[in-house]
């Protein structure tokens, strides 16, 4: 297998909406950083995977298929495909910046710091509803780093050494929510999570149809409760 210094995983169902975009994004990163992305099907009925295999030309891609349904085995089957010595995680609705690698692997020449990650803004044609969701975003985040001393990571964009995501026991292919955030828990005793504050990926806003306050309520409620409680019984309750 060809060797890259960076893998990017997106797990992917049912995707022909978003995954063009989400694949530019890639293909505009601004960096002589080597890397491939693994883009993991899970089963897929639409033309999902036509799309990714029709970016072959302009980016190291590589479509594997996941047959068990579940976001959380398909990105965990992506991350045990990767080839590259740092991995990132990223969603099929999500854009990221032209920078989104070269900020994220130059954190990286720190070796204290293990993982990277960054936050969101959703694709809403209501600036309010951006707003709120960035407000909300941004008030959880500093209640989990507050309580739990870290910063949480999200699958929508983080960053991880390789040997750290062994050594912490890899993603927990059994979970279908949270399992960012319960990597996290175990990442933080080889070093520092490092939250890049300035830069955020763009994702879609189809989790919010029913509202925006309440769509991210309904995100970050189960996250405040684990910083919270600081024990397994909330993510217990969420798997």
């Amino acid at each position: 297998m060809k060797k890259f210094e960076v893998s990017v995983i997106i797990p992917a169902y049912n995707e022909e909406e978003y995954i063009g975009s989400c694949l530019q994004s890639l293909v505009g990163q601004k960096t002589k950083i080597n890397f491939e992305v693994v883009l993991v099907d899970n089963n897929s009925t639409d033309d999902t995977k036509k799309i990714a295999l029709s970016f072959k030309d302009k980016l190291n891609i590589r479509v594997i298929t996941e047959k068990q349904q579940g976001r959380g085995i398909a990105r965990w089957r992506g991350f045990e495909k990767a080839a590259g010595d740092f991995l990132f995680s990223s969603d099929a609705d999500t854009i990221m910046p032209s920078d989104w690698i070269e900020r994220f692997t130059e954190y990286f020449k720190n070796e204290k710091i293990v993982a990277v990650t960054s936050l969101c803004n959703i694709d809403d044609p209501s600036s309010t509803n951006k707003a709120v969701f960035k407000l909300i975003h941004v008030i959880a985040n500093q209640v989990h780093r507050i309580a739990m001393g870290y910063h949480c990571i999200y699958g929508f964009s983080f960053a991880i050494r390789k040997d750290i995501y062994v050594k912490s026991g890899k993603l927990n292919k059994k979970l279908n929510a949270l399992d960012d955030v319960d990597l996290g828990t175990r990442v933080r005793k080889f070093g520092k999570i490092q939250l890049v504050r300035n830069m955020s990926v763009l994702t879609s806003n189809r989790r919010y149809k029913n509202g925006v306050i309440r769509g991210v309520i309904d995100y970050a409620r189960p996250i405040i409760e684990l910083a919270l409680s600081r024990n397994k019984s909330v993510m217990d309750n969420h798997r």
